[in-house]
């Protein structure tokens, strides 16, 4: 019977143990009844090594199914390690207790060479609770009724390495030791992995369905590379996650550019190899099972060096300083000339389409801009003339390389609805962290919605992402509409006619001079509301452009040149800027955006009505068409232009109201935007607030519950 036993827990059949249940799990070894001369406390006894016999198989035979199906590199390394090591030394166990049998050891041997079954189903009593485990962590890797390698309830490798540090908090030292020896052989396993991305750039050529990292095809470029971060274990911080698709991704970018460029590559190729064998050093010294500590201080010095050494050479300081040059002078306003002709050029082709339509006269001014579709090639088209304007403007022995810049890479677009913006290889924490407002300044140009933005070339893309050019697009659009409506409420003053005649005033009738005295009277309201409005919006523009924007675009360019920081430091760094400057322009805030964008209508629907207005009169004095018929039609728009007037009155009041109320929102800490800035080392600019705005718009008598207009 020894020797049955001694086989079955082997891994043999045994008569001993006929059955072992219908559903096949451990707890269901049975031993025979009808096996002659066996007592009942025999039989407790080898129910005993029944269930150790059948778990043993069960492991062996599940491991073995991991190790042949599962699509996980690292579940099948600790399933080969259970085949191989664990079982082993069970398998070595019986071999040495047999042994003992054999030689007649005293320590398990009685007298008259008797081998109590007790003694030899003791000497495996350590090994139930261990077997136990082997199963349950086999059954985690790979349910029983998930025999398909495609079901989707199969245990990551991620997934598996978190379960196997978790499972080292226990009180029991034999499932620690085994828990900790898997965790070295699946760590040994993961970072195989992540060493072939972070040496080379390169995927895994086996599990990569498994590994954090996926290539994104796009149909605008080339394909992208994505952090998955369900597939990252626990102990990996978000930071080092950013920097190991960094990392990966880089070297990727680097290997393009030295293929591009042979001479490139033999002036840098010892160093790079240099390089290299560093990098595997620092990666073979690691200890396992990995300490996080200690694995995120080696990818922090492995994208350290990379940058220093690899990646200032493909991205050099001066490219930065263009880059962020032409952010600032283009998207950002700084460079005035170029919104203005912008301006300019959009309300000619605006104005040409509507003579080409003949829409001067036969439709209402209401809808003066709703209804006139622009086609792609006339929007480029204003951008071109645009660039034209301002190379005009450039003397012969000055070359302009932040114009050139923008020239070559800036578009004008039509929104037609773009898809999920591309990710980059950090992972934009600093935008979320003020959300824009839904309310959107980008139809106000045009008719249509267009975004001006820059297509981001290799390797530009290592610190600028898709987010951050949807950002400028929203940061440009939400100025350029402010700097429109002020142009267009200026520009009324020019156009005017009864402004003209009272600077020259011609010889009149003494009718004549009744009629133009009773208009001038009843558009005082008007130039009432528009001086109004012209005041808030220049304030609001000279304030936002004047203070806010060059005291945080200032305080940011100089630590991005000061000195040479890595891609990924930069990168957050520039989103933090981008988000703490949204949130103090108020870009933000739902409610103010929403009264901003009001008023802005509005202001469109009062110049429209006005200038119709102005021609009507216009042609009422020459007498073209019928006095009467334009006399008329001149009182209805008049009454459409005092209702437009009264509608811009409520939004201005409606813009200082909520600037109000932002200013006792926006105290102490919520003065500014909360940032962690640990991680790039950057700390934005903190000043300006919506007190200062408010102090101007009160010294022109713009205080809420003051009639402001006379």
């Amino acid at each position: 019977m020894l020797h049955e036993v001694l086989l079955a827990l082997s891994g043999h059949p045994s008569p001993l143990f006929p059955a072992t249940g219908p559903s096949g799990r451990s707890g269901d070894a049975l031993v025979d009844k009808d096996f002659p001369l066996l007592s009942s406390s025999e039989a407790a006894l080898l129910a005993t090594v029944g269930k150790l016999a059948s778990l043993h198989r069960q492991i062996r035979d599940h491991a073995s199914r991991i190790v042949s199906q599962h699509p996980s590199t690292i579940c099948r390394a600790i399933a080969a390690s259970l085949l191989r090591t664990h079982l082993a030394r069970f398998r070595e166990k019986i071999l040495d207790v047999e042994r003992q049998i054999l030689t007649k050891d005293t320590a398990i041997v009685g007298a008259y060479n008797i081998v109590p079954l007790s003694a030899v189903v003791g000497e495996f009593d350590d090994w139930s609770r261990r077997m136990e485990w082997y199963w349950n962590l086999a059954c985690f890797i790979q349910p029983l009724d998930s025999r398909d390698a495609t079901k989707p309830d199969q245990a990551t490798g991620a997934g598996v390495i978190d379960h196997l540090r978790s499972e080292l908090q226990t009180g029991f030292p034999d499932i620690e030791t085994a828990a900790t020896e898997l965790s070295c052989v699946a760590d040994k396993a993961w970072l195989k992995q992540v060493s072939v991305w972070l040496l080379y750039g390169l995927l895994p050529s086996h599990g990569a369905e498994d590994f954090f990292v996926t290539v994104q095809e796009s149909s605008e470029g080339p394909p992208s590379y994505v952090l998955r971060r369900e597939l990252l274990p626990k102990f990996v911080s978000r930071q080092t996650g950013s920097s190991l698709l960094f990392v990966g991704k880089s070297l990727h970018q680097v290997k393009q550019h030295t293929q591009a460029s042979s001479a490139s590559q033999i002036a840098h190729g010892n160093e790079d190899a240099a390089l290299l064998n560093a990098h595997l050093q620092s990666l073979t010294s690691l200890s396992f099972p990995l300490i996080p500590a200690a694995f995120s201080t080696t990818i922090s010095s492995i994208r350290s060096s990379l940058s220093q050494k690899v990646l200032q050479r493909l991205l050099p300081p001066d490219d930065i300083k263009l880059v962020l040059s032409t952010f600032r002078q283009i998207l950002l306003l700084d460079r005035g000339e170029f919104a203005v002709f912008l301006i300019s050029e959009a309300q000619e082709r605006l104005d040409a389409r509507r003579v080409e339509h003949g829409r001067y006269m036969q439709e209402p001014s209401g809808r003066d801009l709703r209804g006139v579709m622009m086609k792609e090639g006339e929007v480029n088209e204003s951008l071109s003339r645009t660039w034209k304007a301002l190379t005009s403007l450039q003397t012969e022995d000055l070359e302009d390389d932040v114009l050139d810049f923008a020239r070559e890479n800036m578009r004008l677009e039509i929104d037609k609805g773009r898809a999920a913006a591309r990710p980059s290889t950090s992972d934009g924490t600093a935008l979320d962290a003020a959300s824009l407002s839904s309310t959107s300044f980008n139809d106000l140009l045009f008719p249509v919605p267009t975004s001006l933005t820059m297509h981001i070339r290799s390797p530009l893309d290592l610190f600028i992402s898709r987010a951050d050019m949807d950002r400028y697009a929203a940061l440009n659009a939400y100025l350029l509409s402010l700097r429109r409506a002020h142009m267009r409420l200026s520009n009324l003053w020019r156009e005017s006619g009864s402004r003209r005649a009272a600077a020259n005033p011609p010889r009149l009738s003494a009718e004549a001079k009744q009629l133009a005295h009773s208009r001038s009277t009843s558009q005082r309201k008007v130039w009432a509301t528009c001086s109004a409005a012209v005041f808030l919006l220049s304030e609001t523009t000279a304030y936002f452009e004047g203070e806010l924007i060059t005291s945080s675009w200032d305080t940011f360019y100089s630590w991005a040149t000061s000195q040479h920081h890595d891609p990924e430091t930069l990168g957050r760094a520039h989103r933090s800027f981008l988000a703490a400057l949204s949130y103090v322009i108020l870009l933000t805030d739902a409610a103010y955006t929403r009264a901003l964008r009001d008023l802005l209508t509005h202001i469109d629907a009062l110049v429209a009505l006005f200038g119709r207005l102005q021609r009507l009169q216009q042609s009422s004095s020459l007498g073209v068409g019928g006095t009467d018929f334009l006399d008329d039609e001149e009182a209805e728009v008049a009454r459409d232009l005092d209702r437009s007037r009264k509608r811009v009155d409520t939004a201005l009041k409606d813009v200082v109201a909520r600037l109000r109320q932002l200013d006792h929102e926006r105290l102490g800490a919520a003065r500014y935007l909360q940032l962690d800035t640990q991680e790039s080392g950057f700390e934005v600019w903190r000043g300006g607030g919506v007190d200062r705005l408010l102090m101007k718009l009160d010294f022109g008598r713009m205080a809420g519950g003051e009639e402001y207009i006379v």
